[in-house]
């Protein structure tokens, strides 16, 4: 007759030696449980296949090794071990340090699974993993300019990579047409931001290349080509000089203004170095400025940009300066889960905006304003007020004067100027358009609005930009080129001196 079990060998089998009992894995259980559950709630809410997967499969794969005792044995034999070591030997506190081991164990090896696999599949379907354009050329009327000829390649490492080769004026388009030929058609050009840079899409996606593309389909007797100049971080200040060295000489019949959210702030000199972190004495763009009689004049871009710049990094948290400087796509990946990349612009603007009144002749820029006030990195909040802050005022008038000035440019080369409002400048009636729309309104510049568009379409938004970018995807790129033909088939008339050349 076999004996039966003292009740020391029974505490010795529970606490270490064989195998770990179903209760003292129990935490793991739960943990690969939440884990698939997590991922699977994600999946159906957000449609991001890589972030609820990972979880899905990480959970499983722990599941899977507790039930595999030949894994856990030498796990369980070093628990064992420690726990000998511990004194004094109650069962009940050594009961408790075996949980708090196999609950951190389980914790630690579902991060990793996590990562590995995180880190594996980003790279697996990443054609590249870092940008290699960078703008260093600043011509003298034009401003910071991509070199000339160059292939560059772009991606922000979840969403989009694309390759591109800069023209011979340094920006991603095609090469601008033979000036007479472009003269004898109805030449449209777009002029604007980063949403015409469009380093998201290749060129062949691009709403100004699909736009000639559709009118040649559908308005073929229209003759419509097209050209493009657009750089990122700029503002219709900015971009005035483009529209003299470049398109003019391309007698266009119709410009498109393209405008963002963002455009009120940049066009301020103030605002802008704040967000762009350039001195504002050298800001590598065309810039108005306002003289002591309220008289506004353009001053030329700065060659010195690289040696005025405010402070590059303020307010920088840690989190955010690891993920930014970190070679994992992981670790990239969970940076953008959160609002670190928001929360560290709004504190480089407020570091930036306590280090510009601090220089000489900018003491009082910001008077009647809190930069600590900022819970929106494009202020936009304060451009929708009734009577904004003076700065804000100021903007404002300078975005006006900007129009003014592409008006009287427009008009006396005979050519027809629209404005392009995307998708960030909200449906009509919003008071961020509206403030747009109204000053256009007051210069008879025709406004087209790309949300209004994509309503009428029966479109989603989200599906107008990429999950990890705000920029226009190339589902955004044909919503507002179709809504650039819907414009160009009500008002054929604009090409009507196309054949006078």
């Amino acid at each position: 007759m076999e004996a039966m079990p003292s009740a020391t060998d029974t505490r010795k089998r529970l606490i270490g030696g064989a195998p770990a009992r179903v209760s003292d894995r129990a935490f793991g259980y739960v943990f690969a449980a939440t884990l698939a559950a997590i991922g699977a709630v994600a999946w159906l809410a957000s449609a991001q296949t890589l972030s609820a997967w990972l979880l899905v499969i990480s959970g499983a794969l722990l599941a899977a090794a507790f039930f595999t005792p030949e894994l856990l044995s030498p796990l369980n034999a070093l628990r064992a071990r420690l726990l000998d070591s511990v004194t004094p030997p109650h069962y009940g506190f050594r009961r408790i340090l075996a949980i708090i081991w196999w609950n951190t164990l389980v914790l630690a090896g579902g991060l990793l699974l996590i990562a590995l696999l995180g880190e594996g599949y980003l790279r697996w379907r990443a054609p590249f993993t870092e940008s290699t354009g960078m703008r260093g050329k600043v011509v003298p009327e034009a401003g910071l300019m991509f070199f000339p000829d160059q292939e560059m390649r772009f991606t922000n490492k979840l969403d989009f990579w694309t390759s591109a080769r800069t023209n011979s004026l340094g920006f991603l388009d095609r090469e601008p047409p033979d000036p007479d030929l472009a003269a004898a058609s109805c030449h449209i050009v777009a002029i604007g931001d980063s949403f015409v840079e469009a380093i998201q899409v290749g060129v062949e996606d691009k709403f100004h290349v699909r736009l000639e593309e559709m009118a040649g389909a559908e308005l073929p007797d229209l003759d419509v080509t097209t050209s493009a100049f657009g750089i990122g971080s700029t503002g219709q200040t900015h971009q005035l000089p483009w529209y003299d060295e470049y398109a003019r000489p391309l007698r266009p019949n119709l410009v498109v203004l393209v405008f963002v959210n963002n455009d009120f702030a940049n066009n301020h000199p103030a605002l802008y170095v704040m967000g762009a972190g350039y001195g504002p004495d050298g800001i590598p763009y065309s810039t108005a400025r306002l003289n002591e009689d309220g008289a506004i004049h353009l001053r030329h871009p700065s060659p010195d940009f690289e040696e005025e710049r405010l402070s590059s990094s303020p307010g920088y948290p840690l989190a955010v300066r690891h993920w930014r400087n970190s070679d994992s796509l992981f670790v990239h990946w969970l940076g953008r889960q959160g609002r670190f990349q928001e929360n560290w612009k709004l504190a480089a603007i407020r570091a930036r905006a306590e280090e510009l009144i601090l220089l000489p002749g900018y003491e009082s820029v910001l008077d009647g304003w809190e930069p600590a006030d900022i819970q929106d990195p494009d202020m936009l909040e304060f451009f929708v007020m009734p009577d904004p802050p003076p700065v804000f005022q100021e903007a404002l008038a300078l975005t006006a004067f900007a129009l003014d000035e592409f008006v009287d440019r427009t008009e006396l080369d005979g050519a027809e100027l629209v404005v392009l409002a995307s998708h960030r400048m909200g449906p009509s009636g919003g008071p961020l358009f509206e403030r747009m729309a109204d000053m256009a309104r007051e210069r008879g510049i025709p406004v087209i609005n790309q949300w209004d568009y994509v309503a009428r379409q029966g479109g989603r938004i989200e599906d107008a930009i990429f999950a990890y970018d705000a920029h226009w995807s190339a589902q955004g790129h044909q919503w507002a080129a179709e809504a650039l033909l819907e414009w160009l088939r009500e008002n054929p008339q604009v090409c009507d001196d196309a054949d006078e050349a």
